[in-house]
């Protein structure tokens, strides 16, 4: 299991230790979806294609390693390839935060957080999926979770 804690109470970016590789950062860019997945897996860039597009990918060295496209602006669902493998990451629920990760129509993983008012959260995956690849997959539904609060936010306001 990983273990993805945020780096500072007020930070968005996250350590993560439970690595067979030691610990790594997962980072985002301040005004952008883009990031960075650093430490362990250093030089792992994080790029989305677009200001209304739909796909990120995961870059080393210039080389796409994964892939990942939302289909549609109104589901929280990602196709995600790369590495010889594809899997759909998925909320449990609609009223959830919690991810699955979905490989040929079984759940081989998921992404929850450690409780509903935190975000530490954890992942759980198939050692099938490489550990730089799972950590995209967090990257992605900590995106979710901050455009969630995001909109909460403005809607308050």
């Amino acid at each position: 299991m990983i273990s993805c804690t945020p780096k500072s109470l007020f930070s968005g970016n996250f350590v993560a230790s439970g690595l067979a590789s030691g610990s790594a950062t997962v980072e985002f860019d301040w005004l952008t979806e883009q990031g960075r997945i650093g430490g362990a897996f250093s030089g792992y860039e994080i790029r989305k294609h677009g200001a209304f597009s739909g796909r990120w990918t995961l870059e080393r060295a210039g080389a796409v390693v994964a892939e990942a496209h939302k289909g549609s602006a109104m589901f929280r669902n990602f196709v995600v390839t790369g590495e010889d493998v594809e899997f759909t990451l998925r909320p449990e629920s609609a009223f959830t935060r919690a991810f699955q990760i979905i490989v040929d129509r079984q759940v081989r993983g998921c992404i929850r957080p450690a409780h509903a008012f935190t975000r530490r959260a954890s992942i759980e995956c198939s050692a099938r999926i490489p550990e730089p690849i799972q950590l995209f997959a967090f990257w992605l539904v900590a995106l979710t979770w901050r455009r969630g609060a995001r909109n909460n936010a403005a809607g308050a306001s």
